[in-house]
């Protein structure tokens, strides 16, 4: 990537984060938990801004109120809100800085929930810290929290982890993905409504190389490069032509191949091997980046209305990318040329181009450091 570009992206709920290609950490958006991690406590950033302590880091992954990445030496730091337990360290309250995640563990990936953080060890394990109101630790209980890192039941070694907001999956060696937590209109895809507090096998048999989680649903990444979705469908998120809630994985429409798949409140996006991005779903804040259809009904009056689609379109006038992010209610993705775009909702200036404001249809070139 070209040199002081965006080499990756992480939408979280109102802010994103982005790495460079030299590891080093931005921030921007809204900021009254501390997420953007600036070490400045002012509500909002709308252009990037530098995380604290000068770390070179691999991944970033962003939240409602908290930030987590991980280091060149696969040392785990979060910042933000530490309700809950989500910065996995019992010492420190919200912090506006990065602080270790306590146990002496080291990571190839995380992955954030609304109040909650699951992990991968460089070895395959799973552990999860934070909220475990509806079992999204993998405990078999929905008892306690936990502030620090506890092991995902099941002993099963993972490729690759997300966690929804209230639910989380995981892929095993193999390709067989599981899910646990919240089950909530079907989003852990398991075939039935009932929660699992502990590592559950998607139903359908797929094998997936990648996975994502939202708000209530799920969409998982095949080894064949087939995207399938499932949970919550009203706003024709799940993208295969209806509206309707799915417990088990179905197919999103169309015959196209896809080489990445992340996934919003209540919108999904994919890339296809083209490198044009495609999203459908609920299109309110203009997270979908084309122009969406259909109209889904809310409440009673006119403006409980707004635009959607259950079918992949195209997104952000079809330019190419390389990697791609869906916050809740925005979208970002890296260009193939370098750079990283952003649309959708802006409200606390997380599309980065030094404005904060209503809803950007078009894909906005995020400013860079």
């Amino acid at each position: 990537m070209p040199a002081g570009t965006f080499s990756s992206v992480a939408g979280g709920f109102e802010h994103t984060c982005g790495l460079l290609g030299n590891g080093a950490a931005y921030c921007w958006g809204f900021n009254g938990s501390l997420q953007l991690g600036a070490g400045t406590y002012n509500d909002r950033d709308t252009l990037p801004r530098p995380v604290r302590g000068g770390f070179v880091f691999t991944q970033i992954d962003a939240s409602h109120d908290h930030t987590c990445a991980i280091t060149t030496s696969n040392d785990a730091y979060c910042w933000g809100s530490s309700y809950d337990g989500a910065l996995g360290n019992r010492n420190v309250p919200s912090t506006a800085e990065p602080v270790p995640v306590e146990g002496g563990l080291k990571f190839k990936a995380l992955a954030l929930g609304y109040n909650h953080t699951c992990g991968l060890t460089t070895n395959g394990a799973g552990y999860c810290w934070g909220d475990n109101g509806g079992g999204e630790l993998g405990q078999d209980t929905t008892v306690f929290t936990s502030l620090v890192p506890i092991l995902v039941a099941g002993g099963r070694t993972y490729s690759a982890i997300t966690a929804g907001d209230f639910h989380a999956c995981a892929i095993a060696v193999g390709g067989a993905a599981y899910c646990w937590g919240s089950n909530t209109f079907g989003a852990l895809g398991t075939g039935d409504s009932s929660g699992h507090p502990t590592p559950t096998p998607v139903a359908g048999g797929h094998v997936f190389k990648a996975i994502d989680g939202g708000n209530v649903h799920t969409c998982g990444l095949t080894t064949d490069g087939d995207v399938f979705c499932w949970g919550s469908g009203w706003l024709g998120q799940i993208g295969n032509g209806s509206h309707s809630d799915q417990p088990a994985p179905v197919k999103v429409s169309g015959d196209r191949k896809y080489t990445a798949v992340s996934v919003g409140a209540n919108h999904s996006c994919a890339l296809a091997v083209t490198g044009t991005l495609y999203c459908w779903g609920g299109d309110g804040a203009s997270q979908l980046g084309g122009t969406a259809s259909e109209t889904c009904i809310y409440g009673p009056g006119p403006t409980d209305n707004f635009p959607c689609i259950s079918t992949p379109i195209v997104a952000a006038g079809g330019k190419q990318f390389r990697a791609l992010s869906a916050g809740s209610f925005h979208t970002c993705a890296v260009a193939t040329s370098g750079g990283a775009y952003c649309w959708g909702g802006n409200n606390e200036g997380q599309i980065g181009n030094g404005v904060a404001g209503g809803p950007l249809a078009a894909a906005a070139r995020v400013s860079d450091p």
